[in-house]
């Protein structure tokens, strides 16, 4: 059980964390916008109520930090005291300092925030010898306060000012009440025998995970005794209260994990903001389709590569203003950030104006950091070259900056997006910008897959990438080069027996002569082949597969040591015989199979 003082801390930690990201956005708001009086208004009030929750639990770095913020914004809100570049960048810097200290509840690292404390003081000073100077009546001095030994700098003039004002207001205000108790008789008001209570709980994250953990876990053994209870093969209706009541316990739960996209989209105001500074750039954000819902933990999982997409659409995609006024575009480049559905999908875009991206020159990077031989890189079609981008060791950063150019590439959005089942492309026009397609599943607790086998061990591939079932007879799948091929919807498409690539100890073996013909000269001529044709970033395979069992909802749990690092499983789930049924990863088979078809295609023509 968690003590009372653990999980105020909890919530206290919650609530700030919001205020330190609101308060990113609205600095970021008034940044471009000196007057906007709400924004102004807005972060008084929140540094005013963060420094009296900390001050209530005993935080006393949150307090002091967020006392300062409170009167600088509070000369801003009187009008006395003016907006500039310096004090932007010094309530930035406040608030980066007032995130970690709210990460130090947590982590217990000490934080320097002394320096940007100094620095507030220091401009409100200035302002205050500002206002006294322009004071025609004389202020009477006070006693100047006594400062303890440990105490580094004293409060600052302005706040004293307020807090006599504070104090003169209060004594006002007794004032009165004792003089209407003394000349008045008042009618005792009569209060409303009510208690309100709010709509809405805080939940913990880590609660609504174990909880989700256990209707999987309920959903596993409902799935055994409806097996169980099959007779004959035919299933009884005993059960079927129960498969009704977990399903819909099992959605509320999902439903309860959902959070607006915006819940992330918001951050990027500050980023964009930070990065078009380093670059000497002018860079304006959009947001659209906020309102989409999806899962709380694909987002956690995808913000990074979220950040490294922003972060290279403004370093590399915008062009500096001179650049773009000499091509006749505004001087202000546009980064756009927007979510919709798509089926049972979320899809994020993040576009840019910019100088979108050559295929020629990434054609000629990957030559040269050696990610493929000459002949294949002008044998790949344009599309085919630019995915290259996201491959490990790629970057195409001409120069070393705080945002590129430091060894982590484009290969984290596709590892992230992989890692939860998603998919990612890419369209791009040169001189005009670019498109990173983020094809996200909305939630990672339920899989809609599709089971089939191979011998006697069941296998399941997502359905987010299965784009039909076909069947096929042997005398319909030709022998190419060192592949196979057949015929898909008036397209040639190439054709794999999964088989061939499962046994294998090692995936790079497949290029050997004669691996990927080993099953077809096995088949019969005439034997029907049950084959799922699966879509991954614009490539239609035919897997080939001993039979197909049934479409069905999965709850996917990762691989587990020392299995984790088998690249052709993506994850395990439990069937409701017991069984455990190995979860295909369809970007590494597809990846795989289309980077060694092309390169035999080319050895071949050699």
């Amino acid at each position: 059980m968690k003590s009372k003082e653990s999980e105020y801390r909890e919530l206290f930690h919650s609530e700030a964390l919001e205020n330190f990201e609101e308060l990113n956005r609205l600095f970021t708001d008034l940044e471009n916008d000196n007057n906007d009086i709400h924004s102004i208004n807005s972060i008084f009030r929140i540094v005013h109520t963060l420094k009296g929750n900390a001050m209530g639990m005993g935080f006393d770095s949150i307090a002091e930090l967020t006392h300062v913020m409170e009167d600088v914004m509070d000369a801003v809100q009187q009008g006395n005291m003016a907006l500039n570049k310096d004090l932007f960048d010094s309530l930035f810097k406040a608030n980066d300092k007032l995130g970690a200290l709210i990460d130090a509840l947590k982590t217990e690292q000490k934080v320097s925030y002394l320096g940007i404390k100094t620095k507030l003081f220091v401009l409100l000073e200035k302002y205050t010898k500002a206002v006294e100077a322009k004071t025609d009546e004389p202020i009477q001095q006070k006693e100047a306060p006594v400062i303890e030994p440990n105490k580094e700098i004293p409060e600052p003039v302005s706040t004293q000012i307020a807090e006599e004002k504070e104090k003169k207001a209060f004594d006002f205000e007794r004032e009165k009440d004792l003089e209407l108790s003394e000349n008045q008789v008042v009618k005792p008001q009569a209060t409303k025998s009510e208690i309100t209570f709010t709509d809405v709980i805080q939940i913990p994250v880590k609660k609504m995970d174990e909880l989700m953990t256990l209707v999987g876990q309920l959903i596993i053994e409902r799935d055994r005794l409806i097996t169980l209870s099959n007779v004959d093969g035919k299933r009884t209706s005993e059960f079927e209260g129960l498969q009704r009541l977990t399903s819909d316990l099992q959605y509320s739960v999902m439903n309860a994990r959902m959070v607006q996209v915006g819940f992330l989209f918001n951050k990027f105001h500050r980023i964009v903001r930070d990065v078009a500074a380093i670059e000497s750039k002018n860079v304006g954000l959009v947001l659209q389709g906020t309102e989409c819902e999806i899962d709380r933990n694909i987002l956690k999982i995808m913000s990074d590569a979220m950040i490294h997409l922003v972060r290279n659409a403004v370093s590399h995609g915008i062009e500096d203003s001179e650049t773009r006024k000499a091509k006749g575009k505004p001087e202000r480049g546009t980064i756009i950030l927007s979510a919709h559905y798509e089926k049972d999908n979320v899809v994020i875009e993040v576009s840019d104006d910019g100088n979108g991206i050559d295929a020629n020159i990434i054609r000629k990077k990957i030559v040269e950091k050696g990610l493929a031989k000459k002949e294949l890189a002008e044998h790949l079609s344009d599309k085919e070259v630019i995915m290259y981008i996201f491959e490990p060791g790629f970057s195409n950063a001409e120069k070393i900056t705080e945002i590129s150019g430091r060894g982590v590439g484009m290969d984290v959005v596709k590892k992230a997006a992989e890692s939860i089942g998603g998919q990612i492309n890419v369209d791009t026009e040169v001189g005009m910008g670019s498109t990173i397609k983020l094809n996200l599943p909305s939630s990672m607790a339920l899989k809609g897959a599709l089971l089939f086998a191979l011998d006697e061990q069941e296998y399941a591939v997502a359905l987010s990438f299965t784009e039909a079932v076909i069947s096929l007879t042997k005398n319909e799948i030709h022998r190419i080069t060192d592949g196979l091929m057949a015929q898909y919807l008036d397209q040639t498409i190439p054709l794999i027996f999964l088989k061939d690539i499962i046994g294998l100890e090692n995936l790079m073996d497949c290029q050997k002569e004669g691996v990927l013909h080993q099953s077809f000269e096995q088949t019969e001529e005439d034997k029907k082949l049950d084959v799922i044709v699966l879509s991954y970033a614009g490539k239609l395979l035919g897997v080939v597969v001993d039979r197909l069992l049934q479409q069905k909802e999965i709850i996917e749990k990762s691989m587990v040591k020392p299995l984790e690092k088998t690249k052709l499983l993506s994850g395990t789930t439990i069937l409701g015989n017991g069984r455990v049924c190995l979860v295909i990863d369809v970007s590494t088979i597809t990846d795989l199979m289309f980077k060694t078809l092309a390169q035999k295609t080319v050895e071949s023509e050699n």
